[in-house]
């Protein structure tokens, strides 16, 4: 009876309804899950913190800064995604729906079937997409995205702990308009495809921070990568070596060196 009703509601419905009445197991998984995240995030984040996620998509990073007790502003250009924090956070986030970059203009935005990849950037599209890594997906919609700066958020909710930034290859743009020293910065990199763009990331913010050391994490697991912080110079080199290029990505920390 129950293999029939999954093959005539389809797929697509079942997917659907698990999201919007998860499983007593699925509950208990998700928060297993976040309170993991929270662990990591505990570490430099506490509670009344102000924390901000550009690139927020379904808020898979929101869930455990909330834990914590951190005020989440984020920042999510998909109207899909967009809608899908609206009606799981409410108010105990702050949405912007806009994309961060250099200068406040309108950008075309491309939406992949898979909406953890739609990007502002041509670039990291052409560098991914004929490669093993994304060959399945298609970037074959685009619309026009009104966008704003990272300064323009801070003048409006202030002064931020952590800003988060995994935005498809547009980190670099996020954080040409962010002309003030933050406390720590994460950014999302992609090798062996652009280590060039992890360097010039890391170069942005030491213009305006000069004291900084830094770390990484790789993919998903939210574990710091290396036992001791290095100086930008040592991070740099150590962008290119063979075994950053094995890690194919995750997030790179930088934050003000401490004393």
């Amino acid at each position: 009876m129950r293999s029939s009703l999954k093959k005539a509601i389809g797929p697509k419905v079942i997917t659907q309804l698990r999201t919007w009445f998860p499983s007593a197991v699925q509950k208990r998984s998700e928060l297993r899950e976040i309170e993991r995240k929270a662990v990591f995030y505990s570490s430099f984040i506490k509670k009344g913190d102000t924390c901000f996620d550009v690139g927020a998509n379904v808020g898979n990073r929101i869930a455990p800064l909330l834990y914590i007790g951190a005020k989440v502003v984020a920042v999510e250009p998909q109207e899909k995604c967009a809608k899908f924090l609206k009606q799981k956070f409410g108010n105990q986030i702050t949405l912007i729906r806009k994309g961060l970059g250099e200068a406040k203009s309108v950008k075309e935005f491309h939406i992949s079937n898979d909406s953890t990849i739609s990007s502002f950037s041509d670039e990291w599209i052409n560098a991914v997409k004929d490669t093993h890594r994304f060959k399945e997906k298609n970037w074959n919609k685009a619309v026009m995205i009104e966008m704003t700066t990272a300064d323009e958020v801070i003048e409006a909710n202030g002064i931020p702990s952590f800003i988060k930034i995994d935005v498809e290859g547009y980190e670099l743009e996020v954080l040409k308009g962010l002309t003030q020293p933050i406390g720590l910065i994460s950014f999302e990199y992609t090798v062996p495809e652009q280590p060039d763009r992890a360097i010039m990331c890391l170069n942005q913010i030491e213009k305006h921070n000069k004291n900084i050391e830094c770390n990484y994490s790789i993919g998903e697991d939210l574990v710091w990568a290396l036992t001791d912080w290095l100086s930008a110079e040592e991070m740099r080199n150590h962008i290119f070596s063979e075994g950053f290029n094995q890690t194919s990505f995750g997030d790179i920390y930088i934050r003000t060196k401490q004393a």
